[in-house]
């Protein structure tokens, strides 16, 4: 690891350590009530956007509670696949759920689909769009997460593996509002959203990133 390198890792380990906390102080029931404006507004994009597959996560400890979203896409009609963390490789697979009762606790206690029946990159259950949890993001689409690089390497094997005509899925953030900062420490694996969601709406940076305007 280079000087540099390891100044940009410290200096996301500092900021890890200060964005839990302040996420962790949010009141359980001020949560719950922002989690359902994020929803919400998540919801209201799959609607219009006619979005038939998604891949979600389930909430940890203070995460933004995407139960309601997910309940809203089973009752539309719309595929889910939810994550399952295989830590002796370093990777997720993901499965498609129908309901809470496929979920057991997982790796990390966090509930994870019980199914063996794991989704093809290129089948019939690549996701229009992926609902990405996160510590903390920017107003470029920069995102903080827990270390591990899950999502990271999972947008790049599918940039790998899927042919440039499939279509790329949509990396969607979803956060409070007080996980905005004004920038995110980023390397160069680190991945960028396409669109950010918080309780004030949503915010799409497609349009600089085919632009240039800023530092994908």
């Amino acid at each position: 690891m280079t000087g540099q390198s390891a100044l940009l890792a410290e200096l996301k380990r500092e900021l890890r350590a200060e964005r839990a906390a302040v996420r962790d102080k949010l009141p359980e029931d001020q949560r719950e009530v922002l989690s359902a404006l994020v929803c919400g507004h998540a919801a209201e994009w799959l609607a219009r956007e006619g979005v038939e597959t998604l891949l979600a996560y389930v909430p940890f400890r203070s995460e933004l509670d995407t139960r309601p979203l997910i309940d809203g896409a089973w009752a539309a009609g719309r595929k889910v696949l939810l994550p399952r963390v295989i830590q002796s490789i370093g990777k997720m697979s993901l499965h498609p759920v129908n309901s809470w009762k496929e979920l057991a606790a997982g790796a990390y206690g966090i509930q994870e689909p019980v199914s063996a029946q794991a989704c093809e990159p290129g089948g019939q259950y690549r996701p229009d769009a992926v609902f990405v949890p996160g510590l903390a993001f920017d107003r470029r689409g920069g995102r903080l997460g827990y270390g591990r690089g899950y999502y990271d390497r999972l947008r790049a094997a599918w940039e790998a593996e899927l042919p440039a005509s499939a279509g790329a899925p949509l990396w969607i953030g979803l956060a409070f509002g007080q996980q905005l900062i004004r920038e995110v420490p980023m390397d160069y694996h680190d991945a960028y959203m396409d669109m950010l969601i918080t309780e004030d709406g949503i915010m799409d940076f497609r349009k600089e990133k085919q632009h240039g305007t800023k530092p994908f």
